[in-house]
């Protein structure tokens, strides 16, 4: 219905959100190694931090899902004056380049033998380009067949619809 979909504006700290993923998604495996590249601080966000932590915790998860031997899975995250950059690394089965366009898209899923057994309803991807897009960033995808895939997205730190919003709340 989209209400899920709201967002609750509000300024959070980056970093405490990325290591409480994680943690909660190194609990599910012991096959996975992962790790946290940030060098320097991160700056403060304008945006939903619930829907940050969703955006994480679909990528990660599909990192984890995708790499069905283990492996290492990198979370990477800087900011300058205006960006958040965020990307997740992990060495599984990658993304064919004939599937690549349509990955983010509504039910749309890498059908082979290698994904068949691992479930799922393809609405994870769609769901995190929606979210990253709502805090007007935008999201990429590098991947290799057999090598895994980097999915990287970037969100400004004051996106203007939540300075507007914030605004009127405020003139209220």
């Amino acid at each position: 219905s989209g209400r899920a979909l709201q967002m609750n504006w509000s300024v959070f700290e980056p970093l405490p959100i990325i290591e409480k993923v994680l943690q909660a998604q190194g609990s599910y495996t012991d096959k996975h190694q992962f790790t946290l590249e940030s060098p320097g601080a991160l700056s403060t966000v304008l945006g939903d931090a619930d829907k940050f932590d969703q955006i994480l915790t679909n990528l990660l998860s599909n990192a984890v899902k995708y790499s069905p031997l283990g492996g290492e899975i990198v979370v990477r995250a800087a900011s300058d004056d205006n960006v958040l950059r965020v990307s997740v690394r992990d060495n599984g089965i990658g993304i064919p380049a004939d599937k690549r366009e349509r990955i983010f898209e509504k039910f749309e899923r890498v059908d082979d033998r290698d994904t068949r057994s691992t479930g799922g309803t393809g609405i994870g991807l769609y769901l995190v380009k929606h979210l990253v897009e709502r805090h007007e960033g935008h999201i990429e995808l590098e991947s290799e067949p057999g090598r895994g895939s980097t999915f990287s997205f970037e969100i400004p730190l004051r996106p203007a619809q939540a300075v507007r919003e914030m605004r009127q709340i405020q003139d209220r």
